[in-house]
């Protein structure tokens, strides 16, 4: 149980992983900003026991028509307008992050190749059992393999299921409606919490 949500229930480089916060408005996102938020639903709970943070889903800000959109991995990926976006969430609570020295590190022509990425990734089937193909996407490795394909930019190591908390019931009972008694504990995997504590990142608003 890694990250996302589940298909019926929608819920620059720092040498520190001390995140600082400037405060800004919709005004002032960015292409690309990765924008997290948690929610009350059984899988959502589980991502955050397993990954021990206060995150459960991540998206990445994208413009259309100069409206400011996520892009997520639910089922299927889609563009969801910030608004919608933000009401799902817990009391409406997000953070902004975005890659530190962006004017640098990112192209103008690599903007256009990532929102190209991304719209080649709409429709594709949300991921419940969190294999790291591209048939099927999470939330967090849709953010993960765009960063990485269109940017050159890993923003974190991956990981391996089996490095994270699943001693929890609630984690338990969710792995074992997925995987039954063979979880894939090798295979390799990214969660919202690991791109949330990126040294590559720096908080640009949190409400």
């Amino acid at each position: 149980m890694i990250g996302g949500f589940s298909v019926t229930a929608l819920y620059g480089k720092k040498s520190s992983s001390v995140h600082a916060t400037a405060s800004n408005n919709t005004s002032d996102y960015l292409e690309g900003d990765i924008i997290f938020q948690s929610s009350q639903s059984a899988q959502c709970k589980a991502v955050k026991l397993a990954t021990h943070s206060e995150y459960s889903h991540v998206g990445m800000i994208t413009f259309v028509d100069n409206k400011p959109c996520v892009l997520e991995a639910v089922e299927p990926v889609r563009i969801t307008p910030l608004a919608t976006w933000i009401a799902h969430g817990t009391g409406a609570h997000y953070t902004v992050m975005r890659l530190t020295n962006r004017s640098t590190e990112i192209t103008e022509q690599e903007i256009v190749t990532a929102k190209a990425l991304g719209k080649k990734m709409l429709g594709t089937h949300y991921d419940l059992y969190f294999n790291w193909g591209d048939d099927q996407l999470y939330c967090s490795e849709l953010v993960w393999k765009i960063y990485q394909r269109s940017f050159g930019v890993e923003l974190c190591p991956l990981r391996k299921m089996k490095e994270f908390d699943l001693t929890s019931a609630e984690v338990k009972a969710v792995m074992k409606q997925r995987y039954g008694n063979n979880p894939p504990l090798e295979e390799e995997v990214v969660a919202p919490s690991d791109l949330s504590n990126s040294t590559r990142l720096f908080v640009v608003e949190k409400k």
